[in-house]
């Protein structure tokens, strides 16, 4: 274990690595939802990008959510 003061630099890579991966699955997902949902209704171009962006915005929150749990799971310190 690490001590007090230094990283423990095999979770920060284990945290890191799987956020990356998991966000870019959400981020990916959530703008294809919200261009797929919007087109399908054929609701116009300004509603699809709109839809698209409020899509992206959640798979970020998404993957901060992910983040902030993958870091109480295992601390840097």
């Amino acid at each position: 274990m690490a001590s007090g003061g230094s990283l423990n630099w095999t979770n920060v890579a284990n945290v890191l690595g799987a956020t990356i991966i998991v966000g870019s699955e959400a981020v990916g997902a959530g703008g294809a939802t919200g261009w797929a949902i919007a087109s399908l209704m054929k609701l116009g171009d300004q509603a699809v990008l709109v839809s698209t962006v409020v899509g992206v915005g959640l798979g970020i929150l998404a993957t901060i959510a992910f983040l902030r749990s993958a870091y109480r799971a295992e601390p840097f310190r």
